[in-house]
């Protein structure tokens, strides 16, 4: 389980990652996410909703196609940021800072486009491969 609640299957088997979205993941994922990372305010960013929303997202039973494929692939960058740097502090810490790689954005601001999640997801694999830190 990634978060406490997504199976980790869903980040490894595409089928999966796609069954899931179209049936909308529940809100109660988007909780746990939120919970887990401490990104509230890049998550609601993200999403391009108010941070006050978030909290009545999160009670929504099924989440819509594009905003179930947002929060999957959020928490796909952000499990993989906490594994890569195995410490929350530093993992938060990360999100939070500009990194040359990434054009020195932060990648939390990064997270708000399917290209952007892609992209620091491709420089955490690259830092885990000790190709840049």
């Amino acid at each position: 389980m990634v978060f406490g609640c997504i199976p980790g299957n869903l980040f490894a088997d595409h089928m999966a990652f796609i069954h899931a979205v179209r049936a909308g993941i529940p809100g109660h994922w988007l909780a746990s996410v939120i919970q887990s990372s401490g990104a509230d305010e890049g998550i609601a960013k993200a999403l391009g909703v108010p941070p006050e929303q978030l909290e009545a997202m999160c009670q929504i039973e099924a989440l819509d196609i594009r905003t179930s494929e947002a929060v999957l692939e959020i928490a796909r960058v952000l499990s993989s940021c906490f594994a890569v740097w195995e410490c929350p502090a530093l993992a938060k810490q990360w999100m939070k800072s500009g990194v040359p790689a990434l054009g020195d954005e932060t990648p939390v601001s990064l997270l708000d486009t399917h290209e952007g999640r892609r992209w620091a997801m491709d420089v955490l694999q690259k830092i885990e491969g000790g190709q840049f830190s």
